[in-house]
């Protein structure tokens, strides 16, 4: 199917956050970004177009891409909403948490175990998914929904893409979230009272 805040100040403007899209990605990916077609939802357009820009950094179909500052700038436009996951020997922990999402969750999670709790019920499903994709080396699609007391739910589409060190170990996730819903206000994270796992997809 075909469809990184730890840096040196020098290398630190790769990861920031452009004020105006890239009218090219623009031109691929503009519209409703959500497609359905008779009750099937193939996804946010916006997630299919970073798997392609995954796809395109492969060597090996067999292996993750290697990571690298230079894939940066090509991920430009997803920055906003993605995160940067790395692995140590007390677990796995966010080092990069876009704007567009902490905007969205009130909260910036740098720094911070996946584990923790911080994400809500949400919190144990997101550690347990980056693990297997970083014990696979397979891309996840994965579609939630977040529900709130005294709101409707918050719908969640989220992308994990693994990464390998020119050493060959796996020690770096990056993700992308969507979320789609009404009243996020300050706080609304707070109000999860459920995070329910519609389904998780591996894409080869």
């Amino acid at each position: 199917m075909s469809v990184a805040q730890s840096f040196t100040a020098d290398l630190a403007k790769l990861y920031s956050e452009p004020a105006v899209i890239n009218p090219l990605v623009a031109a691929g990916i503009a519209g409703d970004y959500a497609w359905s077609f008779g009750g099937y939802n193939p996804g946010d357009q916006r997630l299919w177009s970073l798997y392609e820009a995954w796809l395109r950094q492969q060597v090996s179909a067999d292996l993750p891409p290697v990571w690298s500052l230079d894939i940066v700038p090509d991920l430009a436009f997803w920055l906003p909403n993605m995160f940067e996951v790395k692995f140590s020997e007390d677990g796995a922990h966010f080092t990069r948490f876009g704007s567009g999402l902490i905007r969205a969750m009130g909260v910036d999670l740098t720094g911070r175990h996946i584990a923790s709790g911080l994400l809500g019920p949400g919190s144990e499903r997101i550690n347990t998914d980056c693990l297997q994709v970083r014990e696979t080396g397979k891309v996840m699609w994965s579609d939630d929904e977040l529900r709130r007391r005294g709101a409707s739910p918050v719908v969640s589409e989220r992308l994990t893409l693994p990464f390998i060190e020119a050493d060959g170990r796996s020690t770096r996730l990056v993700g992308c979230i969507y979320l789609h819903g009404m009243g996020m206000s300050p706080g609304w994270l707070g109000a999860i009272t459920r995070f329910v796992n519609i389904r998780n997809t591996v894409l080869d």
